[in-house]
Formats: structure tokens, sequence, C-alpha cells
């Protein structure tokens, strides 16, 4: 939650307004994902526990439904609860873009409120927190870097010749391929270590697909045995390390393709 009442009003005040209102039990006559819910508590419990995620999911998106403008209830408190469910996505971005603006969490909470009032018309209908976490991020590095786009080359490079289709699927992508727009490779390759890939192995993989772009022709077979003495292990080491993160990210790529769908 939001402990700053300057992002999205104070958090204590909500609680004691909601409950004091009977508010969620209202809610639950609305939205069947909330029946058997009667406190702002047990929203909080559901959706922080990281435990039923068909669950949490449901839930959010009832909140959704209570604060979208278009369709939904536009409902106040639903947004402002919405928001601070939210908060640790909202402080992850933060860490992930704080580069870009001393602002940084007020320009998140603001794009994402956007992205909460007009979830609806996009007919999304699963994977809410996800989904709005991917949108806040792009429409963000739209706002703040809107050149990266047509100049790839002032962007995020992680994997040294640009081919992501190549790092997720092992396929090389085709001259249409390679410019698709919906593919942050570095949002994915975060998504796929908070799906359980080693950090470690993925950060061996983006050295070695760099290397690899790097090389001259002569020296290209080097690469890889410079990579793994670099980091102190074998090639065979590395290759197998370099498999088992590979089928990792591919795996979970498919969930991550899936939510920004």
């Amino acid at each position: 939650m939001f402990f700053d009442p300057s992002i999205a009003g104070s958090w204590r005040a909500l609680v004691t307004r909601l409950n004091s209102r009977d508010t969620v039990s209202r809610w639950a006559a609305l939205e069947p994902a909330l029946s058997g819910l009667t406190r702002v508590e047990q929203i909080q419990s559901v959706l922080g526990n990281g435990g039923d995620k068909d669950r949490s999911d449901a839930v959010l998106g009832a909140l959704v439904r209570l604060a979208a403008a278009d369709g939904g209830g536009n409902d106040e408190d639903a947004l402002l609860l919405a928001l601070h469910c939210m908060s640790p996505a909202v402080f992850g971005l933060a860490n992930d873009l704080c580069d870009l603006s001393r602002d940084i969490v007020a320009l998140i909470v603001g794009e994402l409120t956007l992205q909460i009032r007009s979830y609806l018309r996009r007919g999304r209908t699963r994977a809410y927190a996800e989904n709005l976490r991917l949108e806040t991020r792009r429409a963000v590095l739209d706002e703040l870097r809107p050149s990266v786009r047509h100049h790839p080359e002032l962007g995020e490079d992680v994997t040294g010749d640009g081919d992501a289709l190549r790092l997720v699927t092992g396929v090389q992508a085709g001259p249409d391929e390679s410019d698709d727009e919906d593919v942050d490779v570095v949002d994915l390759l975060l998504w796929a270590v908070r799906s359980g890939a080693d950090l470690d192995g993925v950060r061996l993989l983006v050295a070695t697909e760099r290397a690899r772009a790097e090389a001259t022709s002569e020296a290209a077979a080097g690469a890889d045995g410079r990579v793994a003495s670099a980091h102190g292990i074998s090639e065979r080491t590395l290759y197998r390390r370099r498999e088992r993160t590979l089928t990792a990210v591919r795996l979970a790529a498919r969930e991550y393709l899936a939510a920004a769908a």
C-alpha cells in the first residue's frame, strides 16, 4: 500500500471509510468475484498473499470493472483501492524507470489511473495486474522517450543484435518480425526472472548474445569461450546453463505474450 498520502490519498482513511460504509458488501452484490468479502482487509489479503492467482486476478478484475469509466461503475473508491493494491507494481516500475524522471512514481500512478479507467474498452478479461503493468510501462516510455521506437539504437539493448524473437523462440526473425513494437525484451526477461528463471542465468545468456553479436567473423568462434572465462566457468557449463535459461525464458514468454496480447 502507499503510505505516502500524496500518491493516492491516505490508505488508513480509505480503509476506515469503506469499512464504515459497508462498501465491500455493496460491491460484492454487483461483482460475484467479491462474494463472501465484507471488509477491505479481506480484499487486501486475497491480493497480497501470493497464493491463489486466479482468485487474486478475479478480485482485482472486479475492482477494475467497478472503477472503469466506460461501461463500469466509475467508482472513485474502487479506483483508489485498486491503485493502493497495485503499489508493488508501481514501485517496481518506478525502480526500472527511475532514470527517466524525478517524479516517476507520480507519472506512473497517473498513467495507471488512466489505464484502469479505460481498461474495459480493450476487452481483456484476464491477467489484470500484468496487463495494467505492461500497458502503464509502455505508455510511460512513450511519454518520456517517444523517439526510442523509431530509433532502436537509443533504446534498451539486451540481445546485442536486437533479435528478440531468436532469443525467445530459437527461430531467426524475419524482416518484419524483428521490428515488432509489442515485444519489450527487457520487460520479457524481467517477467521471466519473476516467473522463476535464474537471474544469473539470464545475465549469462545476455552476455553470450552480446559477445556473439559484437565479435568479428574471425573472432566469433571464440566468443562463447571468452564469456565462459570471464564468468569463471567452462564452456560446457556455459552451454548447459544457457540451455536451461533459454527453456525457462521460452516458457515464461508464452505467458508474457498472452498477457500482452
